[in-house]
């Protein structure tokens, strides 16, 4: 967005948003009143509506739904997380568009973000229905220091995230199915897929991308996925803010990212495993072309799964996991 743009909105939500005259308005920002008058026109355009009083005051009434910067930004609490933002309306995948920021140095935090994803990606090259204006589409570019095995846990760390502000925000019971999904009353509303750049030893950068199914009703679902799939309207039973919501992972997730940074991932592992809908249960764990059947006895301070078959315990760094039905 043009940064004139971002600023009129930021000044039409500061103490003057009582409303001002145009030309007091224009004075504020040191343009001239006809660049103001076009700036409130394409403003219109992307969804503010204002009001104009007869005493030649203009008061902003309302915001558009939709994820752009000044939309984020707005009561945003990050330091870093969505500091440096990449919006769009239409985008194949947030994490391709990601991987190439990060390729070319784009700082730890960046953001890309869409309002519909035309080839958004899963785990294990599934792919994720990511329709116009109904979620929360995007990629987190972060350059931990860390090694390969450890950056696992960012995946784990992305779905708490998710589960602490669907608690704090809509006041309900999250469970997480190691080692990226979140579901709601048995239905999958969150996924994460982080693709890192690394050697053994040592990760260049990750890119942590997160869907979240926010305004679906299950209708807008395609029908391989209406049993399957859910959304946080429909747990709720009523419409949710998505920026609201965003705003809230964003930030929850950057402090929980800072702590694991000095800490690793096993502070976080006690809150993960309080919700977890694999523990004590019989599992199917598929690794490529091995398939483990057990129980799910543990996931350890590592964030690895530790799956009980017969008498032996298998510790599972990496795979897909699925309740044995």
């Amino acid at each position: 967005m043009d940064p004139l743009l971002i600023d009129m909105v930021e000044l039409f939500r500061s103490k003057h948003r009582g409303g001002l005259t145009l030309p007091r308005l224009a004075d504020s920002l040191g343009i001239s009143r006809s660049r103001f008058g076009r700036g409130i026109e394409e403003l219109r355009q992307l969804g503010y509506v204002f009001r104009e009083m007869p005493q030649g005051e203009i008061t902003l009434v309302s915001s558009p739904d939709r994820m752009i910067d000044t939309e984020i930004w707005s009561g945003l609490k990050t330091k870093t997380f969505a500091r440096h933002l990449h919006c769009y309306r239409r985008i194949g995948s947030t994490n391709a568009r990601a991987q190439e920021l990060a390729e070319a140095g784009a700082p730890e935090g960046t953001v890309v973000v869409a309002e519909e994803q035309t080839k958004g990606r899963g785990r294990l090259g599934r792919g994720w229905h990511s329709a116009s204006g109904l979620g929360i589409w995007s990629s987190i570019i972060l350059r931990p220091m860390l090694s390969l095995r450890q950056a696992s846990g960012i995946s784990l760390l992305a779905a708490l995230a998710f589960a602490e502000s669907v608690e704090h925000e809509l006041g309900l019971v999250v469970g997480l199915k190691w080692p990226n999904d979140g579901l709601i009353g048995g239905m999958k509303v969150f996924g994460v897929l982080t693709e890192v750049s690394a050697e053994v030893d040592r990760v260049y950068y990750a890119v942590c991308g997160t869907g979240i199914n926010v305004a679906h009703r299950r209708g807008d679902f395609p029908p391989s996925l209406r049993d399957t799939a859910g959304s946080l309207a429909m747990a709720k039973g009523g419409p949710v803010d998505r920026l609201a919501f965003y705003r809230t992972f964003l930030h929850r997730f950057e402090t929980a990212y800072r702590g694991f940074r000095r800490n690793g991932i096993a502070p976080f592992m006690p809150g993960y495993r309080e919700r977890s809908i694999l523990l004590g249960r019989e599992v199917v764990v598929k690794q490529g072309d091995r398939t483990i059947n057990g129980i799910a006895s543990e996931v350890d301070d590592s964030g690895a799964l530790v799956v009980r078959v017969g008498r032996r315990r298998v510790t599972i760094h990496a795979g897909e996991a699925t309740l044995r039905m």
